[in-house]
């Protein structure tokens, strides 16, 4: 049994408007901090329902679902992390990210629909930029996220860049691809938040984003000189999502630790 096409038209038009109306109420500073969670577990919860329900019409488009969500979620760690290192103790933070989520969300949308081109040499470019990031982290942080400065200018254009990666993953050109992009965008901003809240009270985060980084330009810098660009399976999915769930754990106890 099929999926019906204006049942997957429909879930694209709700998505849209959920991503649409998270972003403008973070940017307008009318998101409360206490429902941060709660949204970033929505995403998560819809996108297993939306599996769910996939999986009653077509297995086999319910797995291709899980996979692109899988690996477009991975990607939007990838954009938490780059966007919580460029926007640190930067005036217009709040904003400056809301944009970056927001160009990363058009990117998504533009190359779901129409297909992905090679970006190879765009990986190997965005890695090196990234290891170069994560050498200055790793120099300028003895006690926290140094200021980012100047290196705020690259938020967007990194968000963009790894939109066109979060895409070039899972194959591009299917409204499936599409919705699990756009559930894994949903609650970003906020995971931003939260990421950057945490990183203020643990006096190890400089460390903890360099190895971050330093994984993440060395994936995106080996896939562009591959020649095939950015690739993810199930291993690298999930070696990625570990990795930056075990770092944010390790922040979480020493951060308990330091306000003892």
């Amino acid at each position: 049994m099929s999926v019906p096409a204006l049942l997957l038209l429909a879930s694209v038009t709700v998505l849209l408007a959920a991503l649409a109306t998270d972003l403008l109420i973070c940017a307008r500073g009318r998101a409360p901090t206490r429902h941060d969670l709660p949204v970033i577990g929505a995403g998560t919860a819809a996108a297993l329902l939306v599996a769910a329900g996939l999986g009653i019409g077509s297995p086999v488009v319910a797995g291709e679902f899980l996979a692109a969500w899988g690996s477009a979620l991975a990607v939007t760690v990838d954009l938490v992390v780059v966007l919580v290192v460029l926007t640190h103790q930067v005036s217009a933070a709040k904003r400056l990210v809301v944009l970056a989520v927001g160009a990363s969300a058009l990117t998504r949308i533009v190359l779901a629909a129409t297909g992905v081109v090679g970006v190879a040499w765009i990986s190997a470019l965005f890695g090196l930029l990234v290891l170069l990031a994560a050498w200055w982290l790793f120099r300028g942080g003895e006690s926290g996220l140094p200021q980012a400065g100047a290196l705020s200018l690259g938020a967007v254009p990194a968000a963009v860049a790894l939109g066109v990666f979060a895409v070039s993953t899972t194959g591009g050109g299917s409204v499936v691809v599409l919705c699990a992009n756009l559930l894994a965008l949903l609650g970003a901003v906020r995971l931003v938040r939260l990421t950057a809240r945490l990183c203020a009270r643990a006096p190890d985060a400089s460390v903890g984003f360099s190895a971050l980084l330093v994984f993440l330009g060395v994936k995106s810098l080996l896939s562009g000189l591959s020649g095939h660009g950015p690739a993810h399976d199930a291993g690298v999915t999930v070696l990625s999502l570990g990795m930056a769930l075990l770092v944010a754990v390790l922040m979480v106890i020493t951060a308990v630790r330091a306000e003892r």
